[in-house]
C-alpha cells in the first residue's frame, strides 16, 4: 500500500494539523478515561480507594515503558527508512518491534504477578489503601501484552500516513473503558476491580483493531514471516531510538514512588489522592503537546531521511508555536477552577485544603512543557537519541528528585508541588540549548548538499 502523503513537499502547517489532531484526540480520549477511572472510584469508593489507584501509577508507567521503547523506536526508524525509500528495512522495523514488545511485555507481566506484594511495598502502599491497590494491580498486570501491542499498532498505522486510523486504535479501547467504568463501577458496584477490568478489556479491543489494520494490509507494512526474525543490527537501533521514551516512563514510575512516599509523609492518604487528581489533569493539560509531538514524528523522520534539514527545523518551530498556544488555554482553566476540578473527583474540605494550592503550584508553568516534549521527540525522530535521553533524565530524575526531598524541608507540603515546575524550567533551558545547537549543524549540512 503506497503512502499518499507528501511529507517532503506538502505544506507543513496543514500537514502538522492533519497528523497532530487525530493523535491529540486519541490522547484526549485516553486522558478522559484515565480521569473517569479516578472519578468513578473516588465518588463511589472514597479517598482510600482513590489512593489505591494512585499507588498503582508506577505500574501503568512500567507497562508503557517497554511498549513505547519498541513502538517509538521502530516507528522512528520506519520513517527514516521511508525517507530513503528502503522498503525492506521499513518492514523489518515493524516486525522486530512487534516481536520485541511481545517478549518484553510477557516477561514484565510474569514478573509483576510473581512479586506483587514486594512491588506494592516499594510503590509506597499504605495499610488503608492496600486492599484496593492489590486488587487493581493484579488485574491490570494481566494487560501488559495488550497495552504494548496497542502502542506498536497505533504508531505504525500513524506513520504509514493514516493518522485517523491510528487515533481509532487507541480510541476504541478508551471509549470501551469509559463505558465499562460506568457499568462495572457505577452500576454493578465492582469498585477498583471494575475499573481494572474496564482498562484491560479496552486494551484488548485496541490491540485487536490495530492488528486488523496492520495484518490486514491496510498500512505500508508488508507482512511476511522473515520480518519477525530479530535482527542483531536493527534491534539495538530500535532500542536506542526509543530509549528516551523508556527512560521517561521508568523515571515517571520512580518519581511516583518518591511522590507517594513524600506525600504520605507530609499529608497522608489525602495528599496522595490529590496527587492522583494532579497527574490525571496533567495528562489532560499536556495532551495537545503530546498529540503534536506524535503527529510531527513521521514528518521529521521522512524529511531528515531525505536530507531536507531546513524543513525539519521549520516543522519543529511551527509545531512548538501551535503546542504552546493550545496548552495555554487549558492551563488557564486549571488555574482558575481548581476547586471545581477537585469536586469532580469526590473532593472534600480536606482535599480542598491541600489540592487547590497544589494544583495551582504544580501547573504554574505548564505551557513550556510543549517545547520540552517536542524537543525530545525531535531528536528521537532524526535518529539521535542521546540528547533526548539527557533531557529526559535530567528533567525527571536529576533535577526533580533532589527538589522533592529538599523543598519540603523548607516549605512543607507545598514544596513537593513546587518541585515539578522548577525542574521543567531547567529542562526548558537545556532543551533550547541543544535544539539551537542542532539547528546550526543542520543548516551547515544542507548548505553542503
Amino acid at each position: 500500500m503506497e503512502n499518499n502523503v507528501d511529507f517532503q513537499n506538502g505544506k507543513l502547517f496543514p500537514m502538522i494539523l492533519k497528523f497532530s489532531i487525530p493523535a491529540a484526540i486519541s490522547l484526549l480520549i485516553t486522558a478522559i478515561y484515565n480521569i473517569v477511572d479516578r472519578m468513578f472510584v473516588g465518588n463511589f469508593n472514597g479517598t482510600s480507594a482513590l489512593a489505591g489507584l494512585s499507588i498503582c501509577f508506577p505500574l501503568s508507567y512500567l507497562m508503557m515503558a517497554f511498549g513505547l521503547n519498541c513502538s517509538a523506536g521502530g516507528a522512528s526508524l520506519f520513517c527514516l527508512f521511508s525517507g530513503r525509500n528502503e522498503k525492506e528495512k521499513m518492514n523489518l522495523s515493524f516486525g522486530n518491534a512487534f516481536t520485541m514488545v511481545i517478549l518484553a511485555e510477557v516477561l514484565l507481566s510474569i514478573f509483576l504477578l510473581l512479586f506483587a506484594d514486594p512491588i506494592l511495598k516499594i510503590f509506597g502502599v499504605t495499610e488503608t489503601s492496600y486492599e484496593y491497590a492489590i486488587a487493581y494491580y493484579r488485574i491490570v498486570a494481566l494487560g501488559c501484552l495488550f497495552q504494548g501491542l496497542s502502542q506498536v499498532f497505533c504508531d505504525f498505522v500513524r506513520v504509514s500516513g493514516k493518522p485517523i486510523m491510528g487515533m481509532w486504535v487507541t480510541g476504541i479501547g478508551a471509549v470501551t473503558n469509559i463505558i465499562l467504568d460506568a457499568v462495572f463501577v457505577g452500576l454493578m458496584g465492582w469498585g477498583v476491580e471494575g475499573a481494572a477490568w474496564a482498562t484491560v478489556i479496552g486494551q484488548i479491543l485496541s490491540a485487536g483493531f490495530g492488528a486488523w489494520q496492520v495484518f490486514g494490509g491496510k498500512t505500508q507494512v508488508q507482512i511476511s514471516k522473515k520480518i519477525f526474525r530479530l535482527d542483531k543490527v536493527l534491534c539495538p537501533q530500535i532500542i536506542s531510538c526509543g530509549f528516551a521514551f523508556w527512560i521517561s516512563q521508568v523515571a515517571m514510575a520512580f518519581i511516583s514512588l518518591v511522590y507517594n512516599s513524600q506525600l504520605g509523609k507530609y499529608g497522608g492518604d489525602v495528599a496522595i489522592s490529590v496527587y492522583a487528581v494532579i497527574t490525571s489533569i496533567m495528562t489532560f493539560v499536556i495532551m495537545p503537546a503530546s498529540g503534536i509531538s506524535q503527529g510531527i514524528q513521521p514528518i521529521l523522520g521522512n524529511n531528515f531521511g531525505a536530507g531536507k534539514f531546513r524543513r525539519v527545523m521549520s516543522t519543529l518551530y511551527q509545531a512548538t508555536a501551535l503546542s504552546v498556544g493550545i496548552t495555554c488555554v487549558i492551563w488557564v482553566l486549571v488555574l482558575l477552577f481548581p476547586k471545581q476540578i477537585l469536586m469532580a473527583f469526590g473532593g472534600n474540605e480536606e482535599m480542598f485544603a491541600i489540592g487547590i494550592s497544589g494544583l495551582r503550584i504544580n501547573f504554574c508553568i505548564t505551557p513550556i512543557l510543549g517545547f520540552v516534549m517536542l524537543a525530545t521527540t525531535f531528536f528521537q525522530s532524526i535518529g539521535k537519541p542521546v540528547p533526548s535521553i539527557i533531557i529526559t533524565l535530567l528533567r525527571q530524575v536529576a533535577f526533580l528528585v533532589p527538589f522533592l526531598y529538599l523543598l519540603p524541608l523548607v516549605m512543607g507540603l507545598n514544596g513537593i508541588f513546587y518541585a515539578q515546575p522548577i525542574s521543567d524550567a531547567l529542562a526548558l533551558a537545556l532543551g533550547l540549548m541543544l535544539v539551537l545547537k542542532e539547528h546550526r549543524k543542520l543548516v551547515r549540512m544542507e548548505k553542503r548538499v
